[in-house]
């Protein structure tokens, strides 16, 4: 029987105290006036004063997680909460091989998916050179440059678009350790086509381990067309992230997972630096079977890209066409701090600036009633 789900913009911490407080929040919408849910750290991370006046179209979150389900679950988790969690992800890594055709050795379940981008830069980049485009999600990057690594930057295509062949020569360059595929990627929200990429990664896996970050390639229905799983089947060196905190809007409650070779998952498995938390595992177990849920929260998100889409045709402000992520990149045509200003005072917290594209804006993905009032503030500053 389908379920009907209303709006939910809480976004859980993953610790028992914060968690306890759904059970009297289970019928509260958005926080703020006007279902603006406002945030000190990126507020502050914005430029903006933190508030409930501010929507956050800024991190690629999303206010309609978590499901009434996971929910439920993190409630059914306290009582055993003063426990370590010591296997409580294999339910967990179970449903995740059975959709994937793989087994449970080739998963690994992490604190985010940043936790394994991190681990992976850490085994496979120190003190090597870790290849990645530019622009492009950088924690990896960030994390390995720490330990040692060199970052070669590969600028993207004329189109925005990963360029393959550069990031392939680069790739083949001797002390590559990693090669880094965002995709679909952030910020542009492009993807490379599962035809391109698999062949693309056989090629460049011969050179060096590859990790392909595929945060937000459940957001489609044809997400098997395009991810590289198939390459891990294969044998190749290769690494596939995902994420709960897009389609299952669980940011803050830090639950992603990767898919590899029995033998990489080990390497990574001995870095790892947390311990699961087990009210986040709990959600994540509950929303992974939640297919209902899925399917609303993809239409929410498809619905807000189509209104904001709408704008900027109207507009007739460039952007960057077909977006798979919850997010829409486009130019501004000036300074990017002087439109975030704009958009401050309308309300609204957008993207920082993604070198070389200094004009252009990455916004996130709220509530359709967010995304309405984005495109009519939109409006408002085109005419002035």
């Amino acid at each position: 029987m389908t379920r009907r789900y209303s709006r939910r913009s809480m976004l859980l911490g993953s610790s028992a105290f914060a968690v306890a407080a759904l059970a009297s929040a289970e019928t509260r919408g958005p926080a703020g006036p006007a279902g603006r849910p406002g945030g000190a750290g990126v507020a502050a991370a914005s430029g903006a004063q933190p508030g409930p006046e501010l929507a956050r179209l800024i991190a690629n979150e999303n206010p309609y997680g978590p499901s009434e389900r996971a929910r439920k679950a993190i409630i059914d988790s306290l009582p055993t909460a003063w426990q370590y969690p010591m296997g409580n992800d294999r339910q967990l890594k179970t449903l995740i091989a059975e959709r994937e055709g793989l087994a449970p050795e080739n998963v690994m379940v992490g604190l985010g998916s940043g936790e394994i981008l991190q681990i992976a830069g850490l085994v496979f980049g120190a003190n090597s050179r870790v290849v990645a485009a530019k622009p492009t999600f950088n924690f990896l990057q960030e994390y390995a440059r720490k330990n040692g690594a060199t970052i070669v930057e590969v600028p993207l295509d004329e189109k925005m678009r990963h360029d393959l062949k550069a990031l392939a020569a680069e790739t083949s360059k001797k002390g590559t350790g990693l090669l880094y595929v965002c995709n679909p990627n952030n910020p542009t929200g492009n993807m490379i086509p599962g035809s391109e990429l698999r062949p693309f990664l056989a090629e460049a896996s011969r050179n060096a381990t590859v990790l392909v970050d595929e945060a937000y390639l459940d957001l489609w229905d044809d997400w098997r067309e395009h991810t590289a799983t198939d390459r891990i089947k294969a044998g190749d060196p290769v690494i596939v992230t995902r994420t709960f905190s897009k389609l299952h809007g669980m940011a803050g409650l830090r639950v992603g997972y990767g898919l590899a070779s029995p033998d990489l998952i080990r390497k990574l498995e001995q870095h790892r630096m947390t311990i699961q938390d087990c009210t986040g595992l709990a959600a994540a177990t509950a929303s992974y079977q939640d297919l209902d849920y899925q399917a609303f929260s993809k239409g929410k998100i498809h619905e807000g890209l189509a209104i904001t889409i709408a704008a900027l045709r109207e507009l007739n402000i460039p952007f960057v066409e077909n977006t798979r992520g919850n997010f829409v990149f486009f130019d501004t045509g000036g300074p990017l701090a002087d439109f975030r200003t704009a958009m401050k005072q309308a309300g609204y917290m957008i993207g920082w600036p993604h070198p070389p594209y200094l004009t252009w804006c990455r916004v996130s993905m709220g509530t359709t009633e967010q995304m309405q009032g984005f495109a009519a503030a939109l409006r408002q500053w085109r005419k002035a």
